[in-house]
């Protein structure tokens, strides 16, 4: 009985890999016929696989001048260092070598605060150089200092 199983089980014949709207960050992989609810199954499969074996950098670590802890606020700064502090862990960084390394932003108001107006040294690469950290007024100064490391899997924080 158990041998009908495996016999009578659908197996796939195709397998297509196509490149998404994003080619270097997204594709699709269609593998069929499969049976019902075997698709849900290994793609969650594949996706924990994936998470758990990429190798990676981000910022690890942040210190702004002046500040204590994460519920403080900045005087002449909109946002508080709690939402300045999700903003930091959307940059997206690439880093060729070995961490830990540091980066620094220091910025006087009126401004716009972004990800490229980061000072990184020279194999660490910001992807998405138009993020928005905060937003300073008059008279505001900020200076912030980060520690980028590599990494594999996703580390909550």
């Amino acid at each position: 009985m158990f041998q009908k199983n495996w016999q009578e089980l659908i197996k796939p014949q195709k397998l297509r890999i196509e490149a998404g709207h994003e080619p270097g960050k997204q594709a699709t992989i269609v593998a069929e016929p499969l049976e019902r609810g075997f698709g849900l199954t290994l793609g969650n499969a594949l996706r924990r696989v994936l998470l758990s074996s990429l190798q990676g950098a981000a910022v690890t670590s942040i210190q702004i001048e002046g500040v204590l802890h994460e519920f403080s606020s900045i005087a002449g700064v909109r946002e508080d260092v709690t939402d300045i502090i999700l903003n930091v862990k959307d940059i997206a960084v690439k880093m060729q070598g070995e961490g830990p390394k540091r980066m620094v932003v220091k910025k006087s108001g009126p401004a716009l605060v972004t990800a490229g107006d980061i000072q990184t040294v020279g194999d660490i690469v910001i992807l998405n150089p138009e993020l928005v950290l905060c937003h300073l007024d008059e008279g505001a100064e900020i200076r912030m200092e980060f520690t980028v490391n590599t990494g594999k899997g996703y580390v909550p924080a």
